[in-house]
């Protein structure tokens, strides 16, 4: 019997989740598909109630932060974030995972020198949640939240302290400096051309992957600086959620999996 897998979330036409699980599933070989379900955070209960012979789901905005009241247990990078991305079936129920810290931090540690130790992060959303621990994680200690609206921060300070830092938090259009600016924004978020004169930094990382490039991205290339696309981080975290989906442990790598790597790469252009 085929296994069924599938990317919730809204919008969702532009994901290129099915891309990249579908490179896996065709070079591993196994009967599963991979499909993508327009999907808001009402209305995932009876989602998961109608899908509950599914195997697992890749999960995007705005169902983070829901997911976790969908789950019998989390691991311990969720709980730490406050984000769930990843859902599996069990004997028990829904399990919840957070790969996108790992896949953020693949994503910098290969395509960049080095990050620095102070950070930009642009948005206060589950996935701000998730590159605040990824940043910290691999050496970022002084943090300046930049917002739209400085009362929707909660969840995000939240995990800052839950990580000892204390961030400055300022509003969208104050002139800010670091060594690395990461962007959370949807791509429907306009940033008109005095916010983006504001922000220094010496690279870019912009989560965004469509339409590409970005603003910010354009930008940053104008400067002479790098940036790192947001297709990295999804390629990284959609290997780790392929462990769990196809393999079973997020922890053991798939078979051969510097080919999956390059297939998963060719599928998405990088």
């Amino acid at each position: 019997m085929s296994s069924n897998f599938a990317v919730l979330g809204s919008p969702i036409g532009h994901s290129l989740s099915p891309a990249l699980h579908s490179a896996v599933i065709t070079r591993l070989g196994i009967d599963a598909t991979y499909d993508k379900f327009e999907v808001v955070e009402e209305q995932l209960p009876t989602f998961l109630e109608l899908h509950s012979l599914w195997e697992g789901f890749s999960l995007t905005m705005p169902l983070k932060r829901a997911a976790r009241q969908r789950v019998v247990s989390e691991c311990s990078v969720s709980s730490l974030t406050g984000a769930v991305n990843t859902i599996v079936r069990r004997p028990e129920g829904w399990l919840g995972f957070n790969t996108d810290v790992w896949g953020a931090q693949q994503a910098l540690s290969s395509q960049l020198d080095t990050v620095g130790e102070s950070g930009i992060l642009i948005g206060a959303g589950a996935t701000a949640q998730s590159l605040l621990v990824a940043l910290h994680g691999i050496g970022v200690t002084e943090f300046t939240f930049l917002v739209r609206d400085e009362s929707r921060t909660t969840d995000l300070t939240e995990v800052a302290s839950r990580l000892g830092v204390t961030p400055r938090v300022e509003r969208l259009g104050a002139t800010v400096s670091a060594d690395i600016v990461v962007n959370t924004l949807p791509s429907s978020a306009v940033l008109d051309d005095e916010t983006i004169e504001g922000i220094d930094g010496s690279a870019l990382f912009d989560v965004t992957y469509d339409p590409w490039p970005t603003v910010l991205a354009t930008e940053w290339t104008a400067r002479g600086l790098p940036v790192v696309s947001g297709k990295w981080m999804l390629l990284w975290q959609a290997l780790r959620q392929s462990r769990l989906f196809y393999g079973g442990d997020v922890e053991d790598e798939l078979p051969d999996e510097s080919t999956i790597v390059t297939a998963m790469r060719s599928a998405v252009g990088l």
